[in-house]
């Protein structure tokens, strides 16, 4: 009797653990964003200055390192940053940035038409008060089309909010890294 219950709980909780998995897996494919039918996705990625190829357009960037943290410029403080940072000290002001980004940035219909694709890397500058300073695409995408809604979406967004009092900062650049991919 008690190997019949014990094989009889170990199906239950077989099925429950199936069901539960099968549940999660449809939950986290429905709020990733992506759609079975969507033609194209568009979207900020991580790590920008990571990327595996780079095009014959591209532009170098000002430095090497993805993160200078306390450069001294005179008696002003700057910091250079990823937007995808998980750094505790700017990851709730970089995810407001990346959010209000989000909000403005569509991919171009006209490069849509055209099957255009690629990824554009910029780096803008907020200075304190969340003005906007500077934006430049740092490695293009090869179509002007992608690079130039990248700048848009970062522009139009601005400002941005202030900087936290613990920044002790004068200006933040970030990098972000644009992503346009066409379905397959």
């Amino acid at each position: 009797m008690i190997p019949k219950k014990i094989f009889v709980i170990a199906i239950i909780l077989s099925l429950a653990v199936h069901i539960v998995l099968l549940a999660l897996s449809g939950f986290l494919r429905g709020h990733d964003g992506t759609d079975e039918e969507d033609v194209f996705t568009v979207s900020l990625e991580l790590y920008p200055h990571r990327t595996g190829e780079k095009n014959n357009n591209e532009q170098k960037p000002a430095s090497d390192s993805t993160k200078d943290t306390g450069q001294s410029t005179g008696n002003s403080t700057v910091d250079t940053i990823d937007l995808d940072s998980t750094d505790t000290k700017y990851f709730p002001y970089l995810l407001q940035i990346k959010e209000k980004i989000d909000e403005r940035w569509s991919y171009p219909e006209d490069a849509f038409i055209r099957g255009e694709g690629g990824t554009t890397v910029v780096e803008f500058s907020i200075i304190e008060k969340g003005g906007l300073a500077d934006s430049r695409v740092i490695i293009s995408s090869g179509h002007e089309l992608l690079d130039t809604e990248s700048l848009y979406a970062i522009r139009s967004s601005a400002p941005f909010a202030p900087f936290p009092v613990e920044f002790g900062l004068a200006k933040l650049n970030i990098v972000a890294k644009f992503r346009y991919t066409l379905g397959d």
